[in-house]
């Protein structure tokens, strides 16, 4: 199945988390959940460069992504796509990456009701987000898709 079928774009603008498979240099394979947005064809997962992730993908570029629409309990698909991932540290995609990501995840009615609800949690957030920028840069995992498929389709 293409990545452009309706079926799969509707799974994509729907589900809020995607779990990134990947394998390191010696073959272990991890799965971590990461927020994600897709653009122009690209699925892009935020997080850092000297996280498991990010040091997979640049061991080995194949890669596996599986979403679940969250929030709609009857929908019980679990969509994989697999491609080819690279991580991409440029401070203009990490600034447009952020502005996407806070369109969908922040800047909405839900999202603003949870961000208002967990206030208490900015100044850890702040200061995880501040150790992390010691560690290493900002990065974003781009994958380029290659398949898409369903697991389950009880529909």
């Amino acid at each position: 199945m293409r990545v452009d079928d309706p079926t799969v774009l509707d799974v994509l603008r729907r589900c809020m988390v995607a779990r990134i498979a990947t394998l390191s240099s010696n073959g272990r394979p991890s799965i971590n959940p990461l927020y994600f947005i897709y653009l122009n064809g690209h699925i892009w997962l935020g997080t850092a460069d000297w996280t498991l992730a990010a040091r997979n993908v640049k061991a080995d570029h194949r890669v596996s992504v599986l979403f679940e629409v969250e929030q709609d309990h009857a929908d019980h698909r679990v969509l994989r796509i697999s491609g080819r991932a690279g991580v991409n540290t440029d401070q203009k995609v990490q600034r447009l990456n952020e502005r996407l990501s806070a369109r969908k995840y922040i800047l909405t009615s839900g999202g603003l009701r949870n961000y208002l609800t967990n206030f208490r949690l900015l100044l850890p957030m702040h200061y995880y987000h501040a150790q992390s920028a010691e560690k290493g840069l900002p990065c974003v995992i781009d994958v380029i898709p290659e398949q898409a498929e369903f697991l389950n389709d009880d529909r």
